[in-house]
């Protein structure tokens, strides 16, 4: 047995026992993911009608519940194959074929607008430029990043440690929306009544790395416990992700990365 500490997938055989906690693990991280998302948008999506938000355009309808059938998806893949129900998984699994095109395009669709809505709603954008401009390249960075993993884990589909962990790090990078929402909670200090606007706390994107962290750290820690080696895909993953947090204030507070954000907002 190989000693390497970044491991490719293995044909080696691997305990009972191990199969049984990576099988609840994956299952696991899609439960916690779809609670975040439900959560983030629970005020101005799902249970809205609880909440003080202002109308909302039907697009925006339409790219909440996308991403919702996006994650159903993921527990239904991993509930299926914790039943061992390997043949349907990999016929439902085409379905991301799908997703794969139209969640890059909703999510950046909705980006662009933002400003626009911002101004409907009788909101002032000067304290939210800089905010503005850095959630559009954290949506950016995070869609081409969710276009690369998934198409990624759809060609290694075949190799199932590495396809699994593709569609983690990909349903990371589209959660960061969800999570930065998380900040809005009156829980978390936000003392603005309208939860459809950025947390008078200013922590939206605090959060949306916050939450970005601790699951890719949980992903490092699920590969020590149970095979106390990195997985390859759990470093190129983790690079990437980090990778963009780290650069996207750079490009965000650029010239050149605020003149493409207003040019096309």
């Amino acid at each position: 047995m190989s000693t390497d500490p970044i491991a490719l997938d293995s044909p080696a055989v691997v305990p009972r026992a191990n199969v049984a906690v990576r099988s609840r693990f994956y299952l696991g991280m899609t439960l916690v993911m779809t609670a975040i998302v439900l959560t983030g948008f629970m005020p101005t999506l799902f249970g809205r009608s609880m909440f003080n938000v202002p109308k909302m355009p039907g697009y925006l309808y339409l790219h909440g519940m996308v991403l919702a059938a996006w994650f159903a998806l993921l527990i239904t893949q991993a509930a299926l194959v914790g039943k061992g129900r390997l043949a349907t998984h990999r016929r439902t699994g085409w379905a991301a074929l799908v997703f794969l095109v139209v969640i890059p395009l909703m999510g950046m669709g909705a980006q662009l607008a933002m400003p626009d809505r911002f101004r409907a709603a009788g909101v002032d954008l000067a304290p939210y430029v800089e905010l503005i401009q850095t959630i559009f390249w954290l949506n950016l960075f995070s869609a081409s990043q969710f276009l690369g993993f998934v198409g990624a884990a759809v060609w290694l589909r075949k190799r199932s440690e590495s396809h699994k962990r593709l569609m983690l790090f990909g349903s990371i990078a589209i959660i960061l929306p969800a999570a930065a929402r998380l900040s809005r909670w009156p829980i978390f200090g936000n003392t603005a009544s309208d939860f459809s606007q950025p947390s008078s706390t200013g922590a939206d994107v605090f959060f949306a790395l916050g939450v970005m962290v601790l699951l890719i750290g949980s992903i490092i820690a699920h590969d020590l416990v149970t095979t106390r080696r990195l997985h390859r895909v759990t470093v190129i993953g983790t690079v990437i992700l980090v990778g963009m947090a780290l650069l996207v204030p750079v490009i965000a507070n650029s010239d050149g990365g605020k003149a493409i954000v207003w040019a096309l907002s």
